[in-house]
């Protein structure tokens, strides 16, 4: 009598293959007693999470849970007395106009820093990449800016806005063109592009270096092929840098934009938000209203606001970086 052995039966196999059979079942034996819960494993996490979770609590849940206990209450300043005045606060924040200008204000910082610091970090890498001597030295002189703080380089570009012995209108005096001279922190129309001139000086060095890292990871064959076709200096950019850059365009907009939102030090340092307000942005009306007015229950509704703004940019520019990698 013959045996038939089924085709998922172990005699079946060949018995060079019987020992691997054995080895894959205790494999999966393995893996799922290690897949089991144990509960022994989630006290011993907690415990070594137990530190960093504490940490976070103080510095993270505490003044996020403080800020909306202050937008419901009434504060003169530390160490008064504070009462509940409900909504009051929020009221009093949609209907200052201070507070919508400074809105609109950081939304063109923001724009201003991604198309200024970013867009120079981009050129700045197309140009330094084709160079084969003195990349090094170029790559080292322009990232130096990124060194400084923003507070020192308030203090530099002060000066050289100066109306009267500034770097840059005594250029234009000497070079002929005096017509074209400007009160560059004075006037209402310039102030706040000329300070986010300063801070994108400050910022643009980093996203060179971001650009230059990806052109680097760009395969040389598609310029290759580029060149084959009879592709134009121009054609090479749009077709072939321009996506190839695409994972770094996206994290530099993102990084800028985030720069963006945390404009301050250079505002309050060059302007203190003026002259009539046309240079505030939502941090520093904050800093303004919790520190020289002592109130301290709109300062934190402005602190909610800011946080919104930062997650509606936040979804709105992940759902565009979704839609470019599809």
């Amino acid at each position: 009598m013959i045996n038939r052995e089924t085709p998922g039966s172990s005699t079946a196999a060949p018995l060079g293959n019987r020992s691997a059979l054995a080895k894959t079942a205790t494999v999966e034996a393995g893996g799922s007693a290690a897949g089991r819960f144990d509960s022994r494993d989630t006290g011993s996490a907690l415990w070594l999470m137990a530190p960093a979770l504490v940490l976070y609590a103080i510095f993270s849940l505490l003044p996020i849970a403080a800020t909306f206990w202050l937008s419901f209450n009434s504060s003169a300043g530390f160490n008064t007395a504070s009462s509940f005045v409900g909504l009051d606060n929020y009221a009093a924040t949609a209907a200052d106009p201070i507070v919508w200008q400074s809105l609109w204000h950081t939304l063109l910082w923001l724009i201003y820093h991604v198309v200024l610091a970013g867009g120079l970090g981009l050129a700045l890498a197309l140009a330094i990449s084709r160079l084969k001597v003195t990349q090094v030295f170029f790559r080292t002189a322009f990232f130096l800016p990124h060194l400084v703080s923003l507070a020192v380089v308030g203090v530099i570009w002060a000066n050289i806005y100066d109306p009267f012995y500034g770097l840059i209108n005594t250029a234009l005096t000497e070079l002929g063109l005096g017509a074209f001279t400007q009160g560059w922190l004075s006037d209402p129309a310039l102030v706040l592009f000329s300070v986010n001139v300063a801070s994108s000086w400050q910022g643009f060095g980093l996203y060179m270096l971001l650009f230059i890292a990806g052109l680097q990871n760009i395969d040389h064959t598609l310029y290759d092929a580029a060149e084959v076709d009879g592709a134009s200096a121009w054609q090479k950019l749009v077709y072939v840098t321009l996506p190839g850059l695409r994972e770094v365009t996206t994290f530099v907009v993102s990084l800028a934009m985030i720069n963006g939102l945390k404009g301050f030090a250079t505002v309050f340092v060059m302007t203190n938000g003026g002259p009539f307000y046309q240079s505030e942005l939502i941090t520093t009306y904050i800093y303004r209203l919790a520190f020289q007015s002592q109130d301290h229950g709109r300062a934190a509704v402005l602190c909610i606001l800011l946080s919104l703004l930062a997650i509606v940019i936040t979804l709105v520019f992940n759902r565009w970086r979704a839609r470019l990698s599809k």
